[in-house]
This record gives C-alpha cells, sequence and structure tokens, in this order.
C-alpha cells in the first residue's frame, strides 16, 4: 500500500491542558482566561473552543507544563470564572502537528485509528488548512511520532522537529 504524504512532524515541549466547560458563550470565557494568564506572562500554546457542545460551550487550551499550578490557582480564584463553568485540567502532555498534502481528513482518521490501536490517547486536536495538531500523553510523544514515521512518507531527510527553548513574556517592553 502507498503511503501517504505528509509535509512534516512537529513536536512540543511539555504542557499542561485545561478544559473549561460551562453554559455562557465560550467566546467571552476566552477573553477573560486569556487576560488573566497575559497578566502572570503566561502563553498558551494551543486553544480551541466548541460552541454549543452537548448544550454547553467549552474552551480547552495548553500551556507549559512549569505553569500548572499558577495557572489552576488564578482559575480556582473566586469570580475568576462566570458562575456555572467548571475546569477539568490534566498535566505532562504535548501536542503533535503535522502538515498535511491535501489528504488532511484520511490522515486525520488513519492517526486516530492507528494511535488507539497503540493505546495512544488523543485528549484534542486542532486543524487549520496546513496543519493538524494532536494532544497525547507527553510520555507517550516519541511513540505516537514514530507511529506516524511508519504510517506516512515524509520529505527527504526529514526529522521530527524537536523544540529545545521555550519562549515567555518580557517586562521589556521596547520604544519606538
Amino acid at each position: 500500500m502507498k503511503k501517504l504524504k505528509i509535509g512534516g512532524l512537529k513536536q512540543s515541549l511539555e504542557l499542561c491542558q485545561f478544559d473549561l466547560r460551562g453554559p455562557d458563550s465560550s467566546e467571552e470565557i476566552a477573553s477573560k482566561v486569556s487576560t488573566l494568564l497575559l497578566y502572570q506572562k503566561i502563553n498558551m500554546e494551543f486553544l480551541t473552543y466548541y460552541p454549543n457542545r452537548n448544550s454547553y460551550h467549552q474552551l480547552t487550551f495548553c500551556i507549559s507544563q512549569d505553569k500548572f499550578f499558577t495557572t489552576s490557582e488564578i482559575l480556582k480564584k473566586e469570580c475568576s470564572l462566570p458562575i456555572g463553568w467548571e475546569i477539568n485540567s490534566r498535566g505532562h502532555v504535548g501536542i503533535i502537528t503535522i502538515f498535511p498534502h491535501q489528504s488532511a481528513i484520511k490522515i486525520l482518521g488513519v492517526i486516530m485509528v492507528s494511535w488507539a490501536a497503540q493505546s495512544i490517547p488523543i485528549y484534542g486536536i486542532a486543524t487549520s488548512l496546513s496543519a493538524i495538531s494532536f494532544v497525547t500523553d507527553y510520555h507517550l510523544i516519541d511513540k505516537a511520532t514514530e507511529v506516524i514515521q511508519d504510517l506516512f512518507q515524509l520529505p527527504e531527510d526529514h526529522a521530527p522537529i524537536k523544540p529545545e527553548i521555550r519562549y515567555y513574556q518580557s517586562d521589556i517592553v521596547k520604544g519606538d
């Protein structure tokens, strides 16, 4: 069987994931949470929201694992979130992003079936015109990458992109 082509593969550093679920518009909660994290200089590396999912809205985001406790405390503070919103979180996740060549739906299905067969969980999926990102357990990220490399044809001499540094927001503001 001929392998489907993908344009590349990228892994994240270790992250944690927060799922916020509530009755109000997730667009409003996204703005509020973004502002709360901005004041603490915490970057979101993954953000999705699902409007009206089972009569609730859901906002999911991932941040650096080293900001897990701080973010948990911010979100648990009274009045941080509107009434009726619940918080679920998990630590030690990672994101694998692939860059498909025109066959995104097929690739998405193949990865979901293959990872399920290998007991690799999927905690979140985000798609764009050029990429598909999967959130999974960080300790399984290398195994998940191997499964993808076995299933798909990557460009010649391609190695998965693994970040070595993490960017943080600075207190310094540069003027014109």
